[in-house]
């Protein structure tokens, strides 16, 4: 008996240590999960960061594009229709495919809300040759607090009722509007709230010069842009902006201003008129330059709901007008050089301000208008029709001089004016599918037409691709693009 009770206590013993030991290898109590919490202050899919009264919001998108005669998103309108003839290695079918990130942060601070938005692209698009490339672009970039905006961001100065995404979201960036919000531009603002939706904004946007040209000796070839003599830039442009929000839709105006400044004279030493004194050596500062001059810009859009036409249903306008400010007007118009059939071509230049040796600047005039009409035929299928039409033009002085139609270059044969001037005009229609919640598919099919002012007979020295240099006709052309999009968007901030 007094074994077993020895037996019984030296086990009870021996479990007891082991017990013992198995607890000292536990570890420490774990503190509570601290779960994400939703956060209702600046509407739907913010999430406070664990630990933080910072709320966020992640989002994005993943798109594809396919284009005929575009170059990611932008017709191209210099070279040949369709580039059937192969005078350029330039794709008349190109794709592009991109990755969107974005994150919104928002804390409020005792000045007001402290917001950050940052948006990302990662993107794959055919180039020539059969290559492809891999951009990583900031798209935005940007702090709001206390009523500034300091990064980069669409630029307050867009318009209501635009063509692109911002706006109408024809799957195109339109030659004849002038917006940055597909792109973005560094800028400082700051905005007042006016009330009843009406917010007053003045501010700063980086320089979005065009070439300036010096006649007397710069190049100027068919699709090329004129050789650039522009100063680097010294200061950002003024602007200021009106914007109203309303039950009916939004309304905006905008006024802005940019500097021309140009390099110094490269006239021949001592000549009168030539801009350079005796002894002096021609394009360096012992030289002088025309005096600067400032362009400026107007801008105004509308985007009005039509709900008793159907629900969702909207039209858009926009009207810019400028003065040695190309890109206020026509962002994305670049210097027109279209071939048709056999030997017969388009042309027109584009540049904020020209002069000659020992002369004043001349500042270019350029406008725009636009209109379009989305229509809602079920709340997933919907049709938008859109056109507009823009102008560069320059003044009497510019084309008496004559002096953008040079031997080697462009020589007139048939009696007219040597006037860079064009105007062009595009039309077209896009065609929307939402099948379910952020899912667009979309087709957009456009005409763009280019015309002349110098129509006639030329002979061109200098021309793009493997088009010969010789006599061509000198008319008016267009070219058709379209594109089909697929894209699935999911919840961030926007602008």
């Amino acid at each position: 008996m007094k074994m077993v009770k020895s037996l019984l206590l030296g086990s009870a013993a021996g479990l007891v240590a082991v017990a013992g030991a198995q607890a000292a290898d536990l570890p420490v109590k774990a503190k509570p999960v601290e779960y994400v919490k939703i956060c209702t202050l600046y509407g739907d899919g913010f999430y406070y960061i664990p630990g933080t009264d910072t709320c966020l919001k992640v989002g994005g998108y993943v798109r594809a594009d396919y284009g005929i005669n575009v170059e990611t998103n932008v017709v191209q309108y210099s070279g040949d229709q369709g580039a059937q003839d192969r005078s350029l290695a330039r794709n008349a079918y190109t794709t592009r495919h991109r990755l969107n990130i974005q994150l919104d942060a928002r804390t409020q601070t005792a000045y007001g809300t402290l917001r950050t938005f940052e948006s990302v692209h990662v993107e794959n698009r055919a180039t020539d040759n059969l290559t492809n490339q891999v951009d990583v672009t900031a798209q935005r970039a940007f702090i709001q607090w206390a009523g500034f905006t300091i990064g980069h961001t669409a630029s307050f100065t867009d318009n209501a009722g635009s063509l692109g995404d911002s706006g109408m979201r024809s799957l195109f960036q339109s030659h004849v509007e002038s917006t940055q919000g597909a792109n973005g531009i560094n800028q400082i603002a700051y905005t007042w709230e006016l009330g009843n939706g009406m917010t007053l904004s003045v501010g700063a946007d980086e320089q979005r010069g065009r070439n300036i040209f010096n006649l007397s000796d710069g190049t100027a070839r068919v699709g090329g842009a004129p050789t650039n003599t522009r100063s680097g830039e010294e200061h950002p442009n003024p602007w200021i902006a009106l914007q109203i929000n309303q039950a009916w839709g939004r309304a905006t105006a905008a006024f802005v201003a940019q500097e021309a400044r140009a390099t110094y004279y490269t006239g021949t030493p001592g000549v009168v008129g030539s801009g350079c004194p005796a002894g002096a050596q021609p394009g360096t500062s012992q030289c002088f330059y025309p005096d600067d001059k400032w362009g400026w810009a107007a801008k105004v859009g509308l985007e009005l709901k039509t709900p008793w036409i159907a629900p969702g249903d909207r039209l858009g306008l926009t009207a810019n007008y400028s003065v040695g400010f190309v890109r206020y007007a026509l962002s994305n118009t670049n210097n027109p050089g279209l071939f048709g059939s056999g030997n017969q071509t388009t042309l027109g230049f584009v540049t904020d301000a020209v002069y000659s040796n020992g002369t004043q600047m001349e500042l270019t005039t350029a406008w725009s208008a636009t209109a379009a009409y989305e229509h809602y035929w079920t709340p997933q299928f919907s049709t938008t029709v859109y056109g507009g039409y823009g102008k560069v033009e320059y003044n009497d002085t510019v084309v008496a001089d004559g002096r953008f139609c040079k031997p080697g270059q462009i020589i007139l044969l048939s009696g007219q004016a040597c006037d860079p001037s064009f105007s062009l005009f595009q039309v077209g229609s896009h065609t929307d599918w939402f099948p379910a919640s952020g899912f667009r598919l979309a087709v957009d099919v456009m005409f763009t037409g280019i015309n002349t002012a110098m129509e006639g007979q030329a002979r061109l020295g200098q021309v793009r691709g493997l088009r010969p240099t010789g006599v061509y006709t000198i008319k008016d052309e267009g070219i058709w693009a379209g594109m089909f999009r697929a894209q699935r968007s999911f919840p961030a901030g926007g602008d």
